[in-house]
């Protein structure tokens, strides 16, 4: 088998070679090129800086293959009964072993062995290199070791417990999620995840770094497949749903007084680059007198008294609803049919830049103060200090101030909105003071930033949002605004701690984009209002949302009348 010039009869497994092209503008996880692998039981993989080298796990042989073709070069025994991970380093072929746990460097020219060292630990899966370290994957954790011998230089877990592979692409160490089907890029000094990415495959063998490219060999799908990781745009949509999305507020005068000059401000829903309006917005509106039976509510369409946009651009809508009687109940709702999809950014951090890279408008709009961040408290000046230091790299800057925050909060679902200061003392918040300790911290640091608010599925496709959320936003540039939730990210793994920054689920229809002490908003989003009383009045005041998913062509066409959706009580 160690005849260079020779293949072997598992070419029958080499068939045929198939490329995709690249979309125009390919995403981060597109396929951008695929072949067949060279054997049925691909399990490591790594190149040379010019082709690629597949471990056959059931045949113990290693194939050599052109990665411009997927051409089969040649074959040659595996050093070992179980190779596993692969990796180049100092010019040699490190092969791992995940059943002896012993680690070997060969000749890829020869197949011949020049040196073995014990592994870490026995379970040793993935292995890569860079800068006179290898890197070991064994046993839930990352070993740093000298590829001389073996000695331990430090190690960390891995992002999550069904990592198996490593890869290195100069900067960053990469690891494959084998149940999630994720690669991470991680920090190789600290073992923190950067980035996510979506593998092309049910069951990611190997992984490896190539001309700016992410190489991965599926065991199920027996592919190898070159990975675009950057490219314009640098954010990856994925999991679209269409949903009739209705937000209802309800003001209910118990009196004995009456409500006077009653004014209702609602934020309305926008195009983003994960969020489509299919429809207009619609407005219903319905009065409820003393006794009325609800079930003899009649809607009517209403129109804004105007729509006006915020300091922060945000559009609302102002309702006028002047006086209510005692006894009397005003129902508002809005309707609108959207198309939300799931967003993730695949953020480098070396190409976030500086703070002085930011446009000075953005930097100036979005760094200023506010009563609910308090930026020039002595507390948030102090505490930015400690986090931030000298750190100038926009992403880093943000990092840091997250990973604080997750470390020094717990999430607890009270509602309250209290500022910096009070929540970093009490250790303890809701998803908005999160968000504004987030904020503040950023701007305090001269980063901008600023919160999105949105209606939320609440687990099935339709269902009843009575709680709403919210979460901040920073400005990196070369990538815009990019959404960050410090309350996602306050999580046990280091994968899924990095999920709080760049990336939203398709669970959001967002209403508000917003910095506080908005002229219609104040500091909350989806709805604000503001009234007077003549007399004692007991108010209660409610707001919740709805989602429907839009029926498929075939079946009933959604109706966009609130009260048709009532009907029969299913979201409710």
């Amino acid at each position: 088998m160690n005849n260079r010039t020779s293949c072997p009869v598992l070419l029958m497994f080499f068939i045929a070679v198939s490329f995709k092209a690249a979309p125009v503008q390919a995403a981060p996880g597109d396929v951008s090129a695929s072949f067949d692998s060279p054997c049925k039981y691909p399990s490591g993989l790594a190149t040379d800086g010019r082709n690629l080298f597949v471990a056959d796990w059931r045949d113990a042989i290693i194939h050599e293959v052109d990665s411009s073709d997927g051409r089969l070069i040649w074959s040659f025994d595996a050093p070992t009964l179980k190779p596993h991970g692969l990796t180049f380093a100092e010019g040699k072929l490190f092969v791992s072993d995940d059943h002896t746990g012993r680690i070997y460097a060969l000749n890829a020219e020869t197949g011949i062995v020049q040196s073995t060292f014990e592994a870490p630990e026995k379970k040793a899966t993935g292995l890569a290199y860079a800068d006179g370290v290898l890197f070991i994957l064994a046993d839930g954790k990352i070993y740093r070791v000298l590829p001389e011998d073996g000695a331990i230089l430090g190690y960390y877990d891995v992002p999550h417990r069904a990592c198996r592979c490593l890869a290195h692409d100069g900067r960053y160490l990469w690891v494959n999620n084998r149940i999630k089907d994720e690669f991470y890029m991680v920090e190789p000094e600290s073992g923190k995840v950067l980035a996510i990415l979506d593998a092309p495959g049910p069951h990611a063998a190997g992984i490896a770094w190539l001309d700016g490219n992410l190489w991965n060999v599926d065991f199920q799908k027996r592919k190898l497949s070159r990975i675009v990781v950057t490219d314009e745009p640098m954010y990856r949509l994925s999991d679209t749903r269409q949903a009739r999305v209705e937000h209802v507020w309800t003001f209910s005068n118990y009196g004995p007084g009456k409500v006077t000059d009653l004014v209702l401000n609602v934020a309305l829903p926008m195009e983003l680059p994960n969020q489509k309006l299919l429809s207009e917005v619609e407005f219903f509106g319905r009065l409820r007198q003393p006794g009325q039976d609800p079930e003899t509510d009649v809607y009517f369409p209403i129109e804004p008294t105007a729509k006006l946009r915020d300091r922060w651009d945000q559009q609302c809508a102002i309702f006028d609803l002047y006086t209510v009687p005692a006894q009397t109940k005003k129902i508002l709702t809005y309707a609108v049919n959207a198309e939300v999809s799931a967003i993730r950014y695949l953020i480098i951090p070396e190409k976030t830049g500086t703070l002085q890279d930011i446009p000075a408008e953005i930097r100036q709009k979005y760094t200023v103060d506010g009563s609910h961040y308090r930026i020039n408290t002595p507390c948030v000046q102090e505490t930015v200090r400690k986090i931030v230091g000298d750190e100038k790299n926009t992403y880093w800057i943000a990092r840091k101030i997250y990973d604080f925050i997750i470390d020094s909060l717990e999430y607890e679902m009270v509602g309250g909105w209290d500022v910096p200061e009070v929540v970093l003392k009490r250790g303890s918040g809701s998803c908005s003071e999160y968000t504004y300790t987030f904020v503040a911290l950023c701007r305090a640091a001269g980063l901008p930033a600023r919160y999105q608010g949105s209606i939320v599925v609440r687990g099935d496709d339709a269902s009843v949002d009575e709680a709403f959320h919210r979460w901040a936003q920073i400005y990196l540039p070369n990538y815009g605004w990019v959404p960050v939730d410090a309350n996602r990210g306050d999580a046990k793994s280091p994968a899924d701690q990095a999920r709080g920054i760049g990336e939203l689920s398709n669970r959001f229809l967002i209403t508000t984009q917003g910095g506080g002490d908005s002229e219609y908003l104040g500091w909350g989003y989806n709805a604000f209002s503001q009234y007077k009383a003549d007399g004692y009045c007991k108010v209660e005041e409610e707001h919740f949302g709805l989602w429907e998913p839009i029926k498929d062509s075939d079946e009933e066409e959604a109706t966009t009348n609130p009260a048709a959706a009532d009907s029969g009580g299913a979201c409710r």
